[in-house]
């Protein structure tokens, strides 16, 4: 080998050393971890990514994914999910009790998410041996809210909205219960239906809420959380108070329940006339609205506090 070749060949090395070496030394390739998440039935979701198609088949949860700016995930909802606004329109999957199950396999979500208190554990398991995500959350009282907000919030990747609104709600939730702290509390009775009557018990979120505005629900101790009772078991319990939801427009409201408690003026609250009315979307879902829902209680139960809590409710100092 001449001199020359020996020259070309030993440029010919380096100019391959240095290909080489570029694609040795190229930027490394990123790749997203598996995340795993565990909801309130212990089954374990896996996502790769944050889930872009939410189907929420409960309203409370529809409530949840609004305050957290992750609406716009949505591709369908529950029957009577209609807030925030930007739900209205979407398809409808069904009940929280009563899920469309065809309808929401149609729309090809990333995710189902359900209420541990109406989800139909036949549905949730059928979807699940589908492979569709299905998530199942549990509400059964303040801290459970928040819990969601904030296992969605990491879920969907919107852990500063999440955050943000558990923060707030939290804040306004102590500061209702501290005005209500250490005053006597009345016995109130929550009267859903009539036929049979229907209260709240231990695992109805409903149950803390009266609590936590200053009252003692005499159907808490009941391990349930829609107990039915006769209306000699109402009378013998005594309650102050009778709380009813309003704005149904059906016999479950208000006015339509006052004349038959009124036939029992042995009641204390009928006798006294004591009756408090709220509106049946806030109190009947664990949702982010429930803030409002005890302020609206609390103001009832201990109207002494009704101006101070709703300055706590416009974000005034009380």
């Amino acid at each position: 080998m001449n001199q020359n070749s020996r020259i070309t060949l030993f440029i010919v090395f380096w100019i391959v050393l240095a290909v080489c070496s570029q694609h040795l030394y190229a930027e490394p390739v990123k790749v997203e971890k598996t995340k795993t998440f565990v909801d309130d039935t212990d089954f374990s979701l896996h996502f790769d990514n944050p889930p872009q198609r939410i189907i929420s088949v409960s309203p409370s949860i529809t409530e949840i994914l609004g305050v957290i700016d992750a609406d716009s995930l949505l591709v369908g909802a529950s029957l009577y999910s209609y807030y925030p606004a930007s739900v209205k329109d979407l398809p409808k999957v069904g009940s929280y009790v009563k899920p469309n199950i065809e309808q929401i396999i149609s729309l090809n979500p990333d995710l189902v998410v359900m209420s541990f208190e109406g989800a139909p554990r036949r549905e949730v398991n059928h979807l699940r041996r589908l492979n569709v995500n299905v998530a199942v959350l549990r509400s059964e009282n303040f801290s459970d809210i928040i819990k969601n907000i904030n296992w969605l919030g990491d879920v969907l990747d919107h852990q500063k909205e999440a955050k943000k609104a558990a923060g707030n709600l939290e804040s306004r939730y102590e500061q209702i219960q501290s005005q209500v702290k250490g005053i006597p509390k009345p016995r109130a009775f929550y009267s859903i239906a009539l036929n049979p009557i229907t209260s709240v018990g231990a695992k109805s979120f409903i149950n803390s809420l009266i609590h936590d505005a200053g009252g003692i629900n005499i159907t808490g101790d009941i391990d349930q959380a829609y107990p039915r009772l006769t209306i000699e078991s109402v009378i013998a319990m005594s309650p102050d108070i009778l709380i009813f939801s309003s704005g149904m427009g059906n016999e479950l409201d208000m006015e339509n329940q006052m004349p038959f408690w009124k036939r029992w003026r042995s009641i204390p609250a009928v006798r006294d006339q004591r009756f408090v009315e709220v509106n049946h979307d806030i109190i009947n879902r664990p949702g982010p609205r429930v803030v409002q829902a005890l302020a609206s209680i609390a103001q009832q139960l201990h109207p002494e506090k009704a101006e101070t809590i709703q300055r706590i409710m416009e974000n005034e100092k009380p």
